[in-house]
């Protein structure tokens, strides 16, 4: 299941939040000692994110600043359930400007600069076994350049 809402808190302030709920279990499987109707091993049942933007108005209309949190709940690391890869919270960053209000020969491009995990926090983000897991991704910087017509 997921939901998603979208609101406006104030001319300037948008808050978008979702909500995702899997309810995976296993139903067949070959791997010895594993049990039927287990939860699915790999298999996040709670995700959450918050995120919230900041259109201001002038002079500064064509800036957008956001800020937003991700949560992965917890996870069975192995098939048969015998431990748990562990929740974590995940804080990301945005800033974007339009360049059509610094010259009108740019209408329509943008430019947009993302900070994902802003902390580099270091989590588990999967596991195939108890001797095998896996490391999320750090903090990661992007830019775009982009154009609409």
């Amino acid at each position: 299941m997921e939901a998603e809402i979208h609101s406006s808190l104030w001319d300037s302030v948008n808050l978008i939040g979702s909500y995702t709920y899997t309810d995976a279990e296993t139903v067949n499987t070959t791997v010895a000692g594993t049990e039927r109707e287990n939860p699915c091993p790999y298999s996040c049942p709670h995700g959450f994110r918050l995120r919230q933007l900041y259109l201001p108005r002038r002079p500064l209309k064509s800036l957008t600043t956001g800020v937003g949190v991700r949560y992965i709940g917890t996870s069975y690391g192995d098939a048969k359930n015998t431990f748990k890869v562990p929740a974590v919270d995940l804080y990301d960053a945005m800033v974007s400007y339009e360049l059509g209000e610094l010259n009108s020969s740019l209408k329509g491009a943008a430019v947009q600069f993302n900070v994902n995990n802003i902390a580099d926090t270091k989590y588990v983000a999967s596991c195939a076994s108890d001797t095998a897991c896996f490391y999320g991704v750090g903090r990661t910087v992007t830019a775009t350049v982009s154009y609409s017509w």
